[in-house]
């Protein structure tokens, strides 16, 4: 069974951030833990399709659930690079959501008879950054009515198709 750590999604998580600039915004260990909760998160998606877990006493590696999905190529990598952009996007989504909300009380506007202030823009920018990632990781994940299920009926002799 092959694991994985996702440190490797970093650089694209300071992407999607646009957290370029030394010092970062985020540190790499905060990162990995929005990574991680991203795999979490995207379980009911993906119908738990990667799990996080403890191997070999060392916490937080994400392995395949081999017993519940078939996938397209056989590992490494752990995660399928088609998956690699769901991990990013959920993750920047979880971080911004946590931003939006801590940062919700600071956004005001105010103006007397010299000064005006306003950094609503600013907010509302932000604010439209999280949709667009939300609209992009629901473009990947479509919605599916149901699945098809047949089986045969015993006695029967012939193999109807």
């Amino acid at each position: 069974m092959e694991t994985t750590t996702l440190a490797y999604l970093i650089p694209q998580l300071r992407r999607q951030l646009s957290d370029y600039t030394e010092p970062y915004a985020y540190t790499d260990v905060v990162l990995s833990g929005f990574l991680l909760d991203s795999i979490k998160a995207l379980g009911n998606r993906w119908n738990n399709r990667y799990r996080v877990a403890t191997v070999d006493s060392v916490p937080d590696l994400v392995v395949r659930n081999d017993n519940e999905y078939l996938f397209d190529f056989s590992e490494p990598p752990v995660i399928q690079y088609q998956d690699e952009r769901a991990v990013v996007l959920q993750a920047s989504i979880l971080i911004k959501s946590g931003t939006k909300w801590s940062e919700s009380g600071s956004a005001v506007s105010w103006r007397d008879e010299e000064i005006s202030y306003s950094n609503l823009e600013s907010a509302r920018q932000r604010s439209s950054t999280l949709q667009d990632d939300i609209d992009e990781l629901d473009k990947l994940f479509p919605i599916k009515l149901a699945k098809a299920k047949y089986g045969r009926l015993k006695g029967w002799e012939k193999d109807w198709e």
